[in-house]
């Protein structure tokens, strides 16, 4: 509960309902990174989880020396805990349109990656153009 969308009746901008994606991503990965960079204090942040949350490794807290704003979500799905050895290529489909989705709805300043690939969708009209 550490999200400011709970208030139904309030206008939201937002691509999850109380801060649960992340934290249920972590519960389930048995590997999660954190990585964020902050040109105004020029600090970079990043820590790890691994074995669903059992294990947390100290944060790491460095100076941004390329001055850039970022932040970077790195996982690895515990996949026995959803009974499979391997992403399907539905689970992969719906993790690359929900990648093309933020790309579509966020400022053109923010550059969206996909295994380490550039998402070209810059604006929501190119990323209407992907279902015309």
């Amino acid at each position: 509960m550490t999200s400011s969308n709970y208030d139904d009746n309030k206008k939201k901008v937002t691509g999850g309902r109380n801060g649960f994606g992340a934290k249920l991503a972590n519960i389930f990965s048995t590997e999660f990174i954190v990585e964020t960079a902050d040109s105004k204090s020029h600090k970079m942040y990043k820590q790890r989880w691994k074995n669903n949350m059992g294990v947390r490794e100290e944060p790491v807290i460095t100076e941004n020396k390329d001055g850039k704003d970022y932040t970077c979500i790195t996982f690895k799905p515990d996949l026995k805990r959803f009974g499979m050895e391997s992403l399907d290529d539905d689970i992969i489909s719906l993790m690359t349109k929900r990648v093309y989705d933020l790309a579509g709805v966020t400022p053109a300043s923010v550059k969206v990656k996909l295994n380490e690939k550039f998402i070209e969708v810059k604006n929501f009209e190119k990323y209407a153009d992907l279902y015309l």
